[in-house]
């Protein structure tokens, strides 16, 4: 008898040496570190200091928690197929593939310039804007991101929310399309929508201390929800396959009504915005982080990369399959979303078009647990700054809990959601606008401290622990800007003409309402009572440049009047003895060259 190895012993010892140095999460990692890099060695990081208390458990996430929490808000499979009908209508395939590779790209360069900013300021993004904008302005630039970001939370918490509801519903009526009448369609979807903000809030306030482990459960669920989707919409399709050119090049807008085949395109920006957007909501998780300089803008590029790559990867083999578009918007499946449209005509097969719902459903929880972990940390951060009213409720946590959450501002959240989900009842529009103004929310609050970055010339980044390589710092972070704006121009167009009142986009509406609504509070409330973060008098903020600019220019004022002084006295010097006045001029200048705070702070700038 002979022994025989199926594997013969130096493939085996290959492959064990691979399973040991290889880490798929380094794939990522690497892609990471093409355009960001650590601080030289020979230098010192420098990061700023606060003096807030720590409340909250600062090993509550670890940095693979977090990018499975980004994941989860920016997951692909919920916010792509609850979605698709922009896409769709606004060209088909070719918008939706090339137009969520774009967006993916554009929206990570977007992570990684804000990355640095928290490197540097590991707070909540309103902290780096009051860091990083001019004496005069800190309060109002920091005021306004902070409430650009925390409106942008509440309503992305909502929209992600919602749009499971919608999913829901779209599986009850798979079987019968007239189970619900269109008159309580929308009651019941409000129904659904409070279901899930209160389970997804229940866990976050009584099983927060799992919240690590679903996160990163989260990834093993979308990923494997992708591969499940794919491979069963491409066994059980019943009808003809598309070929690969019209899987990633067909365009058709007929639907949408547009002449302009570049306009369309651009509103198809639309859906991968709202998938892809949810980066910027990571920074509040800045207090629960062992090392958030590093771990959070790490966190927030492998999350977007993740995202982008897993998207087109489900994307395609649904473009593969996609019946007739004119058949997904028929009169009879109005009430349904298109993605169920898609996998009841692919696979003429309830079992298992049910089966792909529940996949997709499965993410609602992740995310939804997610978006109200962040946004309830967003109202946690900026009320410690007194910049929401009753402040000192929401920043509230129980000494003796062990999870140490903030329950209040779940609570908050939580209250929040339930009001904006009851405007779906008045006017579906109006709720519409809403969730548009999510988006114009984070990107405007994440262009402000962008453009004070640009604005400070990037040199207040040196020595940050994570940064953009030099050459390219610029072109990033003016890339970024210009996908911001191009991002709030695309989420306030309408999705097809002729306008009615039912489709019209109000997006930019509520979004003008909202910064008004900021300002006046601004007068009435923040310039009185909302304080400037808490930054360590020990360091200088903005890596001392601002900081030393003000030095320097309080030790030449300081000077000027010791010599005017001294003019003064050398004038009465002068009519009693002549070489007063010598002495005294030597004294001015040798007390002056030998400063040593006027030498640090010419060092600084130079």
């Amino acid at each position: 008898m002979h022994d025989y190895n199926i594997i013969p012993n130096n493939v085996r010892n290959s492959i064990n040496i691979a399973r040991h140095t290889f880490n798929p999460d380094e794939l990522f990692e690497n892609l990471h570190t093409i355009l960001h890099e650590d601080v030289d060695e020979n230098e010192a990081e420098e990061v700023e200091h606060f003096k807030y208390e720590q409340q909250l458990d600062k090993s509550f996430l670890s940095r693979s928690s977090v990018i499975g929490l980004g994941f989860g808000l920016m997951s692909p499979v919920l916010g792509m197929c609850t979605s698709m009908a922009i896409g769709l209508k606004n060209g088909g395939p070719l918008t939706i593939i090339l137009g969520f590779i774009v967006s993916g790209i554009c929206i990570w360069f977007c992570s990684l310039s804000l990355g640095e900013i928290v490197s540097k300021f590991p707070m909540e993004i309103h902290v780096g804007s009051a860091m990083l904008a001019p004496e005069k302005f800190k309060l109002a630039a920091s005021w306004y991101t902070g409430w650009l970001m925390l409106i942008g939370n509440w309503t992305m918490s909502t929209s992600i929310t919602f749009a499971g509801a919608q999913l829901t519903i779209s599986l009850i009526l798979m079987t019968n399309a007239d189970l619900i009448s269109e008159t309580h369609l929308i009651w019941y979807t409000v129904l659904v929508f409070y279901l899930v903000v209160t389970i997804v809030g229940v866990i976050n306030l009584k099983f927060a201390r799992f919240i690590e482990i679903i996160n990163k459960v989260c990834v093993i669920w979308i990923i494997y929800a992708i591969i499940f989707i794919d491979i069963l919409l491409l066994i059980f399709h019943r009808e003809k396959y598309r070929s690969l050119k019209y899987a990633l090049f067909h365009f058709d807008n007929s639907l949408s009504g547009y002449s302009s085949a570049f306009i369309s395109f651009i509103i198809g920006f639309q859906q991968s915005n709202f998938t892809l957007q949810g980066f910027s909501m990571l920074p509040a998780l800045a207090d629960e982080v062992n090392a958030p300089e590093k771990d959070i803008p790490r966190a927030m590029s492998n999350s977007v990369l993740i995202s982008a790559f897993s998207g087109v990867i489900f994307l395609i083999p649904i473009m593969i399959i996609l019946p007739d578009v004119e058949k997904l918007f028929s009169e009879d499946n109005y009430n349904i979303l298109p993605i169920v449209n898609i996998f009841i005509n692919s696979t003429n097969s309830m079992i298992v078009s049910f089966f792909l719902v529940l996949m997709i459903l499965g993410n609602l929880f992740f995310s939804g647990i997610g978006s109200i972990t962040t946004s309830s940390r967003a109202v946690f951060s900026f009320s410690r700054d007194h910049a929401i009213p009753r402040h000192d409720l929401w920043t509230f946590v129980k000494p003796e809990s062990q999870s140490k959450v903030p329950v209040n501002s779940v609570l908050l959240s939580m209250a929040i959601s339930y009001i904006l989900g009851l405007l779906a009842l008045f006017s579906t529009a109006a709720f519409n606008a809403f969730i548009g103004a999510a988006v114009l929310c984070l990107c405007s609050g994440t262009c402000i401290p962008l453009i004070l970055v640009l604005f400070r010339r990037r040199r207040v980044l040196k020595n940050a622990p994570i940064k953009i390589r030099y050459k390219l710092g610029w072109t990033i972070n003016i890339i970024s800007i210009l996908w911001l704006l191009l991002s709030m121009f695309s989420v306030c167009m309408p999705v097809s003409v002729p306008v009615t009142m039912r489709s019209m986009n109000y997006a930019i509406m509520v979004y003008v309402l909202c910064l008004i609504c900021i300002t006046v509070l601004y007068f009435k409330w923040g310039k009185y009572n909302f304080n400037l973060p808490m930054a360590d008098e020990m360091t200088n903020p903005c890596n001392g440049e601002f900081s030393a600019i003000h030095e320097d220019i309080e030790l030449e004022s300081s000077n000027t009047k010791q010599k005017d002084e001294m003019e003064d006295e050398e004038a009465v010097g002068e009519t009693v003895d002549g070489i007063t006045l010598a002495a005294s001029k030597n004294d001015d200048m040798g007390n002056y060259e030998e400063n040593p705070f006027a030498e640090t702070s010419s060092n600084v700038l130079k």
